[in-house]
């Protein structure tokens, strides 16, 4: 019998590292359709005793497969290609020839933009690093170190700190969602959480119902699961519930993703009637909700907005709650509320992930919690976003030429944008990336990832200077015909 995996051959003298060495032999398998669709690999562990190397070097390698939807891992059976042998159009190199060193999977994605050096970054949503509360949380950490010494840097349980949990618990209640904290599993980032649910409940050929546009992220994690992915259109006060009916009586999704709070990309917030007829459609259908939390704190007009899970009474919403956008990004903290029923297939997800989050940074965020620090912050932010959300609006209303329209969300850290009929958002992009301004155009937010008018503008990283120098360099491309020539001296801003 042929063996794809004879002809292996690992270099320890070779620029590459091993694992992108492996990475690359196996793609090359699968692209020429040595490894057929569907076909499982071998287990880690004996594959890395077959080449002589360590399991986190094989490990590395299939998350490379994984990232570029080569393969797809199920939790509890194993690794298994997900690339048809038809689909391929061109192969790197034939199997066991030496990789130029130059290369690396790590090659930035839809969910990146280049950002040339001292470009103003409209498009990215990761929070100005000024505003991070770093005196405070220094002051947390010693404390932690001071009580706990070296417990502080062991494992956690998978499911996360208890204490932390128990303190995410009566947060929760003080906004309506009454869950204790058996309930909550720990995650690193509101992305891993998308990424486990998608581990441990998709399989090739689920279709997945997600709002149109949507977050990118989420799209990527769905598509490497090998999910169809059927987009249902936005409207002001949320999801089209017509035609979210009509896909229903022709598809049976296995789960649907919103984000019905100052929803990324558009800002759109759900209306109280319209979450109540989605859970109310949901029900009827029997569909399992993703509900996507991470700006429902972060109103400029006083209002406050409920979540979906706080009217779950049949328990059918998978809550994600994420604190990177207000807090600090880099500390890949947020939990997850299941249904009881789903819950242990996450668990065990999150395990195979990473073990547990940081111990360190989970008993930190407990006591930041437990100290009303948290609540400072949060007032805190909110003061200097709301800042830059009127400056960004009075500077786009100044500037911004006739036929260019937007909404204003009065919360979030993003803009919708829709340019005259016509525009091109992608040729927008080039055109303000040559001019050292980067927008979101709007055709990484759709599934199909079709051109439109459309573009997201973030203030989240821009201070009042940085909005007052961007702004006019957009206007003026809205003005002009854009003819781009891209500065090639760039950095990847991610678009989270």
């Amino acid at each position: 019998m042929f063996d794809p995996y004879v002809s292996i051959q690992l270099q320890r003298d070779h620029p590459l590292p091993l694992y992108q060495q492996l990475y690359l032999q196996i793609k090359n398998t699968i692209l020429s359709g040595q490894l057929e669709n569907g076909q499982k690999l071998p287990p880690i562990r004996s594959l890395a005793s077959r080449l002589g190397v360590n399991t986190v070097t094989v490990v590395q390698a299939f998350r490379c497969l994984e990232r570029e939807g080569l393969v797809i891992a199920r939790v509890g059976k194993g690794t298994f290609v997900s690339y048809p042998a038809e689909a391929a159009q061109t192969i790197s190199a034939p199997p066991g020839t030496a990789v130029p060193p130059e290369f690396t999977p790590d090659v930035p994605d839809n969910w990146q933009v280049p950002v040339p050096p001292e470009a103003v970054n409209f498009a990215t949503l990761t929070p100005d690093a000024e505003l991070f509360p770093v005196d405070d949380f220094q002051s947390i950490i010693n404390q932690v170190l001071n009580r706990d010494r070296g417990e502080a840097f062991g494992y956690q349980e998978s499911q996360g700190y208890y204490p932390l949990r128990c303190s995410v618990a009566a947060y929760l209640s003080q906004r309506g969602i009454n869950y204790d904290a058996e309930a909550i599993q720990v995650i690193s980032g509101a992305q891993q959480g998308i990424d486990i649910i998608a581990r441990s409940l998709i399989v090739p050929g689920d279709r997945i119902f997600t709002e149109s546009p949507t977050y990118t992220g989420a799209l990527a994690s769905f598509r490497s699961r090998g999910a169809q992915i059927q987009a249902i259109p936005l409207q002001a006060d949320g999801i089209d519930l017509e035609a979210l009916e009509k896909q229903l009586r022709i598809h049976h999704p296995k789960l649907m993703y919103v984000m019905t709070n100052f929803q990324n990309p558009t800002g759109i917030c759900y209306s109280p009637q319209k979450q109540a007829a989605l859970l109310d459609i949901c029900r009827r259908w029997n569909v399992v909700l993703i509900e996507d939390d991470s700006f429902t704190e972060l109103s400029y007009d006083g209002r406050e907005r409920r979540a979906l899970k706080e009217q779950d009474e049949d328990d059918r919403v998978i809550y994600i709650k994420s604190f990177s956008k207000i807090l600090m990004p880099g500390l890949r903290l947020a939990f997850m509320l299941a249904p009881r029923h789903l819950l242990p297939q996450l668990m065990a997800a999150k395990h195979i992930a990473d073990i547990s989050t940081s111990g360190l940074l989970q008993r930190a965020f407990d006591l930041y919690l437990r100290q009303g620090l948290w609540k400072t912050h949060l007032d805190y932010m909110k003061k200097c976003y709301l800042e830059r959300y009127r400056h960004i609006l009075e500077s786009m209303r100044r500037s911004f030429p006739p036929g260019v329209t937007f909404q204003e969300p009065e919360g979030g850290l993003c803009i919708w944008v829709q340019g005259r009929p016509g525009l091109s958002s992608n040729r927008l992009y080039e055109a303000c990336l040559a001019n050292q301004a980067v927008i979101a155009p709007g055709s990484h937010f759709y599934p199909d990832n079709s051109d439109s008018s459309f573009f997201r503008l973030s203030f989240a990283a821009l201070s009042a200077q940085d909005i007052s120098q961007g702004i006019p360099i957009i206007a003026r491309q809205l003005k002009m015909s854009p003819n781009p020539g891209i500065d090639p001296r760039q950095r990847y801003s991610p678009l989270l």
